[in-house]
């Protein structure tokens, strides 16, 4: 009897394992250049080590109010929705892996670094909204909080991005074979 050839949905086609790593590393891409664009420094945002109390406050007095409002209400928005998208992508990584045939750990493996990097960035976006809506007053719990989301975050969006490319290898493996 001849192999048949594996059942692949529709629901989340093949293509969706490289266009939709491709879209979320074009939109990270797109917001830093916008950032420079601004002017505004994403210093918290990219501090591997966490940041303290004095490196907000520093940061703050060194944007002045004009760069302070550009981050708030057009780079923050612009950061959420990149990271929104991210999480929906690595959503549909592991709804897609495990349609495929994949146990859930695996395809948990592949999407969950950017399903729950994507979530912990905006947890980090709300909590630096709340310190530039708050600010001169920094309080040391929102610091906390949002130093320790964005360690968090940094961490899962690289094994993200390692998981999208296991999971286009995994997801295209049957075709080469």
């Amino acid at each position: 009897m001849d192999d048949l050839a594996p059942f692949y949905p529709t629901l989340i086609p093949l293509a969706f394992f490289f266009w939709g790593p491709a879209l979320v590393m074009l939109l990270f891409w797109l917001v830093g250049l916008w950032a420079g664009r601004l002017g505004v420094a994403r210093a918290l945002e990219s501090d591997w080590d966490g940041f303290t109390r004095d490196d907000v406050e520093k940061l703050f007095t060194a944007y002045g109010e004009k760069k302070r409002a550009l981050y708030r209400n057009r780079l923050l928005p612009a950061d959420a929705a990149v990271a929104l998208t991210y999480a929906i992508v690595g959503g549909v990584i592991v709804a897609g892996l495990s349609m495929r045939g994949y146990p859930w750990w695996v395809a948990a493996l592949c999407g969950g670094g950017w399903l729950f990097g994507g979530l912990c960035d905006i947890a980090e976006n709300l909590a630096v909204a709340r310190l530039l809506d708050r600010y001169p007053a920094v309080e040391d719990g929102t610091v906390a909080f949002a130093s320790g989301f964005t360690r968090i975050k940094l961490v899962l969006f690289l094994l993200g991005v390692i998981g999208a490319i296991a999971a286009a290898y995994l997801a295209f493996r049957p075709l080469a074979g």
